[in-house]
């Protein structure tokens, strides 16, 4: 368990509402800090604005927090409680795909930012943020460990300063506020797509770190589609580019234009995710060394 964010007690407990499409392992860790803090904090599985109005119609908070929310709030709730985003980028940063766009573009430097809900999404002042240096690895692997302590720590902060009585956050676009991020679009399956016979291993690499988890990138292997997960570099084996040249321990190797890397899982559309040799026979397609 990561180390809590520690702050002053120097202020009162607050009845804090946490609005989750899912309570994940970022949600639970920000809920226990805030509870070594001494809050009292409950947590509603929401989907719709409807179940986003019941759970605080019946939790009646003192403040809302958003740890994981895919959802838009809708203004009734923000007009009339105070409302926290935590939003997994730095100041300034807004949109769906803000981790996938931290390790396409290759950053050195990320964050997490906690915002006020407002009517502009991802737009509102700032209560609390921090950054962290990027590692060169998947997205699940950050969001596990620099995002979700990150997020505790800004979190913990924020509402610490709440609890105090300080009511005026940083306004985004003035102040002491350094914005370094910028609105940025749903990264696509056009924009995350592999041209075989150019991209580099690395390329590879990192264009599926940044789709790990969810939605792997969109590919097709000999014809047959497949969403592809868990890329390594292969320092050794050869081939066309896009040439299936290996199989071993249920992955895939595949040749890039300068090499080579390991496919661990695949997906095909409306499927699950598994071991790629596996989903390769789950599509009557046995994998071998030298096509499907």
């Amino acid at each position: 368990m990561d180390a809590p964010a520690t702050l002053s007690l120097a202020h009162r407990s607050l009845r804090v509402l946490f609005l989750v499409t899912a309570h994940n392992s970022l949600s639970q860790r920000v809920k226990i800090a805030l509870e070594e803090q001494g809050h009292e904090v409950d947590v509603a599985v929401v989907a719709s604005p409807g179940s986003m109005q019941a759970a605080v119609d019946r939790h009646r908070p003192e403040l809302i927090v958003c740890p994981m929310l895919k959802s838009i709030i809708p203004e009734s709730i923000f007009a009339a409680h105070r409302c926290l985003i935590v939003h997994p980028g730095p100041v300034g940063d807004r949109g769906p795909s803000s981790l996938d766009w931290a390790i396409e573009l290759g950053a050195a430097e990320w964050g997490v930012t906690v915002l006020e809900a407002t009517a502009t999404v991802d737009g509102g002042d700032v209560w609390a943020t921090r950054t962290f240096a990027m590692r060169d690895t998947g997205k699940s692997s950050l969001y596990r460990h620099e995002v979700r302590r990150a997020a505790a720590a800004a979190v913990v902060q924020a509402v610490t300063r709440i609890a105090a009585g300080n009511t005026a956050p940083e306004p985004l676009d003035q102040g002491d506020v350094r914005v370094t991020g910028r609105l940025r679009p749903l990264l696509t399956q056009a924009e995350r797509a592999i041209d075989w016979a150019c991209a580099p291993t690395a390329t590879v690499v990192r264009r599926i770190n940044a789709a790990e988890g969810h939605p792997g990138v969109l590919d097709a292997i000999h014809g047959v589609p497949f969403h592809l997960f868990g890329a390594h570099a292969e320092r050794r084996l050869r081939g066309a580019p896009g040439e299936v040249v290996a199989q071993r321990d249920g992955a895939v190797c595949r040749a890039t234009a300068d090499g080579a890397v390991w496919i661990t899982h695949l997906k095909a559309p409306g499927e699950y995710k598994l071991p790629a040799t596996r989903a390769a026979r789950g599509r009557g397609r046995p994998a071998t060394t030298r096509g499907w």
